[in-house]
């Protein structure tokens, strides 16, 4: 596997194995994929040994879009990757797209920990 450039099938079979990060910016890695709908599937399927992971990375395809300097198209992506959790009734995804929500209406503000850092699961930003 080239972990600078996973595939899809890539990136499904390590999800469901109990293989480690195959590299310690795997994180990085899969967000220039864009997979959003991926990590929503997998982060939404309580069977999923590494769920956790994939709320991470959407957590994290937010803060990185979010970060951008001068990209005059970052917040009609950022919505874009909500509305693409939208028909998925999990808790965690609900949590994700309100989050989202209030970034892009500013009822909250950007924070790298939130965003980027890892502090996500079960957790209404304020």
């Amino acid at each position: 596997m080239d972990v600078t450039n996973p595939s899809v099938e890539e990136i499904r079979l390590w999800a469901y194995s109990a293989k480690e990060w195959p590299h310690e910016e795997w994180d990085l890695f899969l967000s220039w994929t864009r997979e959003v709908d991926l990590f929503i599937e997998l982060a939404a399927d309580d069977k999923c040994p590494k769920q956790d992971f994939f709320l991470h990375m959407l957590y994290y395809i937010v803060g990185t879009t979010f970060s951008e300097p001068n990209k005059t198209d970052k917040l009609d992506r950022i919505k874009s990757y909500a509305e693409k959790g939208s028909g998925f009734n999990q808790a965690a995804i609900r949590d994700w797209r309100n989050n989202v929500s209030d970034l892009l209406n500013n009822r909250v503000k950007y924070n790298y920990d939130n965003w980027r850092g890892g502090i996500f699961a079960g957790y209404k930003f304020t």
